[in-house]
């Protein structure tokens, strides 16, 4: 006798400017979803409400359980897939509700995705743990600074970005002092904290990790060349950038990079999937960010990844949701 499908909810939206990344996210799992395997429902959470889509029509969920009407009768996921990049689903809000309720989920756990949004909290525990992180400070909203110890502190150039928040929004390439004042501006309109990280000269890489065959394994390197000073969002998302998988490096600096990814995926209890930046400088890779949720378009870096270790998008997408049940 055939097992019935999981129905999974693929929870998109968000409360931040990084909703339509995660509608786009959204759309190719609802694409290339298995559907021998699973039935899935988009659910759209904004703070206006939480719906779902149900036979083409929008219907409201229901926050004590988690449910939604359909044509035969209330319908309860057996899991989610979490694919808002932001919060509630990147910062461990929604984990924490999830738990709550009982319901399986795609991501870490609240202590791994809260931890892992705080851009300072992640390199300081990181290097606690013996990673090479960059140096960085940060300063909160309506906190007194000096550009020149800033300056002085992680050096220039240097990098501005909300220590809260993702896709490059808010972020600034800094060159000089002077221009410190209007990055951290637009940094801390983004978030209530802004962290300046020291500039790495060297190659740019990310590695993305997924859970395959049981054991966290880390997925072929990419390679990122900007078209523009750093990633930022146009890069990341409007073609300005040149991506090139596998990474044009010897095979021990590729092996470094797979093994400090799937370590950090593994030291900081992370599930489902993630893709860790990294700068490589004299062979040895420093690390800038990790990303609990991904980019998941159709043209985002860890499908693209997966398809040259050999896994389509159903695959990658089924590995996704079984690593959580």
């Amino acid at each position: 006798m055939m097992k019935p499908n999981k129905t999974i909810a693929v929870v998109c939206g968000g409360y931040s400017r990084e909703s339509a990344v995660s509608m786009r996210s959204a759309a190719m799992v609802m694409q290339h979803i298995d559907r021998n395997r699973f039935t899935p429902y988009k659910v759209h959470i904004a703070r206006e409400g939480w719906t779902a889509e149900v036979s083409g029509r929008q219907v409201e969920v229901d926050k004590n359980d988690f449910s939604f009407p359909g044509p035969g009768g209330s319908i309860r996921p057996d899991g989610v897939f979490i694919i808002i990049h932001g919060t509630p689903g990147e910062d461990g809000l929604l984990q924490g509700y999830f738990e709550m309720i009982g319901m399986p989920y795609t991501t870490g756990n609240v202590l791994n995705m809260s931890l892992t949004f705080n851009k300072k909290a992640t390199t300081r525990t990181l290097g606690a743990m013996g990673f090479r992180v960059a140096k960085s400070l940060v300063i909160k909203r309506y906190e007194p600074y000096s550009a020149s110890f800033i300056a002085q502190a992680v050096g220039l150039p240097c990098f501005v970005k909300p220590n809260c928040g993702g896709s490059s929004i808010g972020a600034s390439r800094v060159e000089e002092a002077g221009e410190l004042h209007l990055a951290l501006d637009k940094a801390l309109k983004e978030d209530g904290q802004a962290i300046i990280e020291e500039f790495i000269s060297g190659t740019e890489v990310t590695c993305g990790v997924i859970v395959h065959n049981g054991k966290p394994t880390a997925l072929p390197v990419t390679e990122i060349i900007p078209r523009k000073k750093f990633f930022d969002y146009e890069a990341k998302y409007e073609g300005a950038s040149d991506e090139i998988t596998p990474a044009s490096l010897s095979e021990a600096v590729t092996r470094r990079i797979q093994q400090a990814a799937a370590d950090i995926f593994t030291r900081l209890d992370c599930r489902g999937m993630i893709r860790v930046d990294f700068i490589v400088q004299q062979d040895e890779p420093v690390v800038v960010e990790v990303n609990t949720v991904p980019g998941f378009s159709e043209a985002s870096i860890i499908p693209v990844q997966a398809g040259v270790f050999g896994l389509d998008k159903t695959a990658l997408i089924s590995a996704v949701i079984d690593s959580c049940f």
